[in-house]
């Protein structure tokens, strides 16, 4: 039997198929919830966005699960402006990695969770940014030890402002996470990153998507079910021999 991904829900949310919707509410919700929890969202904003799907689901083409997710990120509401240029030419030293790291402090990760995000101990993450909080006071003209996390909303916008002609697949960070990229392909993609602050907030994005989906468990059953009425779907009755089996009546 062939395996249900989320390339099929996609198409069958699509077509208002209640499959699709079913595998949402089981599959998404739950990695939805962590990121909006992450971002101090109550119940009432990812109802909000769940309800919407019904309307918006058409502008998506299928793609991965963690990709999907990354897709329905809730964006901070702004704050104070800061240069990126400035900033970005402060941190030039550190290596893509590095970046990283520093980088999920705009998002608002202490270092316990930057660290398991991109997979390095807290030591060498506290190191990394220790160093580059050095960096910053020496390139900048006014620093404080919370300055990325207090202006983490300007300068992700300006990094995405600053999309490159040609940006790195979203299959190319999941097989960097996931271990399936050589060291040749993984060469030019650390190119990429190394030139360019957009592609390092995409990564962090991608990264804070595969955290959202693996350090969440699926919906079971009637779990789903309150997602699914915000969708408008019910789910079907089993049928005879499916009731006979579950030892339903």
């Amino acid at each position: 039997m062939a395996v249900y991904t989320s390339f099929d829900m996609i198409s069958d949310c699509r077509a208002n198929r209640a499959q699709g919707w079913i595998f949402l509410a089981e599959r998404a919700v739950p990695p939805l919830r962590w990121l909006y929890a992450r971002y101090g969202l109550d119940g009432s904003a990812l109802e909000s966005l769940l309800h919407s799907l019904k309307q918006r689901i058409a502008d998506f083409a299928p793609m991965k699960l963690r990709e999907f997710i990354a897709a329905l990120r809730p964006e901070p509401a702004p704050g104070p402006e800061l240069d990126l240029e400035p900033v970005a030419a402060a941190l030039e030293p550190l290596t893509v990695l590095e970046r990283q790291l520093v980088w999920l402090d705009t998002m608002g990760y202490d270092l316990s969770d930057a660290a398991r995000l991109t997979r390095m101990s807290a030591e060498t993450a506290g190191s990394i940014r220790e160093r580059a909080h050095e960096l910053l006071r020496a390139g900048l003209d006014s620093w404080n030890r919370t300055l990325l996390r207090d202006h983490g909303a300007s300068l992700g916008a300006q990094a995405r402002a600053a999309k490159p002609a040609e940006t790195v697949r979203f299959a190319d960070y999941l097989d960097i996470i996931d271990g399936r990229m050589t060291w040749q392909n993984r060469a030019g993609v650390d190119l990429k990153l190394a030139a360019s602050w957009y592609e390092i907030d995409q990564f962090c994005r991608v990264r804070e998507a595969d955290a959202a989906v693996t350090e969440t468990r699926p919906f079971e059953g009637a779990e789903a079910d309150p997602y699914l009425a915000l969708f408008g779907v019910a789910r079907p009755k089993p049928g005879l021999l499916s009731r006979v089996l579950s030892g339903r009546k």
